[in-house]
């Protein structure tokens, strides 16, 4: 969770060096679609964008070929260890008790 004002702030008094990031709170309205024609009416991200010292990555800091490698290991670990029955390392439970809302 970052306080994205906060954030400016501290890059402006150069409180903060440098800013990477991979998900920004109102991306859905933004990244993924062609926006050339028009003007971009956040002025948050306008902002974040002035900076030279700030990367914004829109979720795709994970596509490397490290990362994908890495994902892909894990992923066929995990399918060999459940066809396997071996303890699942990578298992998400909830606790009893608890609820999950899949909307």
């Amino acid at each position: 969770m970052v306080d994205t004002k906060a954030v400016i702030t501290a890059l402006k008094n150069r409180k903060l060096g440098y800013l990477g990031l991979d998900v920004y709170e109102q991306e859905e309205k933004l990244f993924f679609h062609d926006l050339n024609e028009n003007v971009i009416t956040d002025d948050v991200l306008v902002r974040l964008l002035g900076f030279p010292n700030v990367l914004i990555t829109s979720h795709q800091g994970f596509l490397t070929d490290e990362a994908l490698t890495q994902i892909a290991i894990v992923t066929l670990q995990n399918i060999t260890d459940f066809e396997e029955h071996k303890q699942l390392k990578n298992k998400v439970s909830v606790p009893a008790g608890s609820s999950i809302n899949l909307q």
